[in-house]
């Protein structure tokens, strides 16, 4: 007959837990997103035990199958998780123990709450930044169609939330596919870094046991075993990486909320976002609020705030395992969280947005925007750029003057600035010089295709990896 289980350490006290001391110390709810990968890290262990003699067959096949009904039970939703038993360790062994008796607690041997905690929160490390990853993926692919839906729309490029210059709607997009795409590559080379199993370290210093952790690291995908047991089971720098590329990330997802905040606009115009996605005021009746962008820029303030949490938690620990380590868990979820509800949302947002090519248009008739290219019409006559630059800017003063954009003064001001300047001056438009920018990486017609062809290549070889 099975002994009830109290705490793992109950024969070292006196006292049982305070009701207080129960509620302050536990782990869950917090933490059962975990439990069934420890249910995973569980089944590689009585694996392994079996496989080195430490479990006979007829104890590795009861415990096996009790694993197989237990996971079952928590994806129907059978499960309660007890706070009493303080963590899903202790609520796991304590399931098994119901099941098959005394040789539950033989899942315990060669094993520490320490590693396996540690085991348990890799396994869903990298499950759920692999999930991370294709978000991004998905995000940037959605950008790029619709980008590619509405080819050859020309808008304003800004510097200080100025008219500077112009491009393509298609090239505005895929700037944000570039910088989703270093966004992605950072998770995977944290994958990469993180792909070690702790499984086996026990407390701290590892066991006299005849263990096999190469096999347990290969029972569950990893690459290789951690290389210190120390480190193992004290590590959480991935954690720390994790929250620092996460943050990145909610940076460039800010920046293109903002851009998406102004660009709908009345003062823009540029794009109308889907009714579905907006909401509306308790008083104005007009307005058409873009909530979906605000609350991505205003995640990536917690985000950002997740990352420090993390770095200042870790900062001043000895080594070896310290409860503190429980609240890493609040900061990753946390951060891990805001960065797929808000790729998602996003996802759907810019599925459903859509441009409005007069109002791009006509922006890009006013504010001198085409100045620079006057200034390079010099420059291909020969003119310094230097001077170009001085002989257009007093072009610019002279319009600002009359009240008109640069492009309407009439051709008599223009060769008087320069000689140089010929009656084809006026055959420079928008929709020309746009299309003629294709040094590497521009958008003029060659080199947004080229870039297109790439970027297409780049998500195609996303598929082939996975």
């Amino acid at each position: 007959m099975s002994t009830p289980l109290a705490n793992p350490w109950a024969g070292r006290f006196s006292q049982q837990m305070t009701d207080s001391l129960v509620a302050f110390n536990t782990s869950l709810p917090l933490e059962a997103r975990l439990f069934e990968a420890d249910i995973d890290g569980t089944a590689a262990h009585v694996d392994m035990q079996h496989a080195v003699g430490l479990l006979q067959d007829h104890e590795h096949a009861a415990l096996a199958a009790a694993l197989g009904e237990i996971r079952a039970g928590w994806q129907a939703g059978e499960i309660t998780l007890r706070p009493a038993l303080e963590d899903i360790h202790m609520n796991l062994e304590t399931l098994l123990v119901e099941k098959v008796g005394e040789l539950g607690k033989k899942t315990h041997t060669a094993r520490s709450r320490n590693d396996q905690q540690a085991t348990a929160q890799r396994i869903y490390f990298m499950r759920s930044t692999r999930e991370l990853v294709d978000a991004i993926d998905t995000l940037q692919r959605t950008l790029l169609e619709h980008g590619e839906q509405h080819a050859g729309l020309v808008m304003p490029s800004y510097t200080h939330l100025q008219r500077a210059e112009f491009t393509y709607y298609t090239h505005w997009l895929a700037t944000y596919v570039v910088m989703l795409e270093r966004d992605r590559s950072r998770f995977v080379d944290a994958l990469e870094r993180a792909d070690q199993c702790p499984l086996g370290a026990c407390a701290s210093t590892g066991t006299s046991l005849p263990i096999d952790r190469r096999l347990s690291a290969s029972l569950l995908g990893f690459r290789e075993p951690t290389l210190h047991s120390i480190d193992s089971v004290s590590d959480r720098d991935y954690l720390v990486e994790f929250g620092a590329h996460a943050a990145n990330l909610m940076i460039h997802l800010s920046r293109l909320s903002e851009e998406l905040i102004s660009f709908t606009s009345q003062e823009f115009g540029f794009i109308a976002l889907a009714d579905g996605y907006c909401t509306g005021s308790s008083i104005m009746p007009q307005k058409k609020n873009p909530d979906v962008p605000e609350l991505v820029r205003g995640k990536s303030a917690s985000v950002i705030g997740n990352a420090m949490s993390l770095m200042a938690l870790l900062k001043a620990l000895p080594l070896g395992y310290n409860k503190d380590l429980q609240e890493d868990k609040t900061a990753w979820f946390a951060a891990l969280d805001n960065c797929m509800s808000s790729l998602a949302i996003l996802t759907e947002l810019v599925r459903t947005m859509a441009p409005v090519p007069e109002k791009m248009r006509a922006a890009t008739l006013g504010g001198h925007i085409i100045a620079t290219e006057y200034a390079n019409y010099l420059v291909r006559k020969g003119l310094p750029f230097r001077e170009a630059h001085r002989v257009v800017g007093e072009l610019v003063k002279t319009a600002d003057t009359l009240g008109v954009d640069v492009a309407e003064l009439p051709h008599e001001r223009f060769t008087q600035a320069s000689a140089l300047f010929g009656e084809d001056v006026a055959r420079i438009t928008v929709e020309d010089m746009v299309a003629r920018k294709n040094s590497l990486g521009s958008c003029g017609d060659q080199a947004l295709d080229e870039l297109l062809a790439r970027l297409r290549s780049m998500l195609a070889a996303h598929q082939s990896g996975r």
